[in-house]
């Protein structure tokens, strides 16, 4: 990918934002309130090219690696 992120001396990805309209979330409330708490996280994709990584409070990516090639 030529507009992928840069990545760190340790492998990790430098973008904190993820890809506009690509955050999501499981719907999980019928399933009882403990599985909704345990497994109702929101996850987004990475222009890097990772997709399905949680996304914290204030909206930004946790911290991740690219995918290999």
């Amino acid at each position: 990918m030529a507009d992928a992120p840069a990545v760190t001396a340790d492998g990790y990805c430098t973008n904190t934002a993820p890809v506009a309209g690509s955050v999501r979330s499981t719907n999980t409330t019928a399933l009882g309130s403990k599985f909704a708490r345990m497994n109702n996280r929101p996850s987004a994709d990475c222009p890097c090219g990772r997709t399905g990584i949680g996304v914290t409070e204030r909206g930004n990516l946790h911290r991740h690696k690219p995918p290999q090639e």
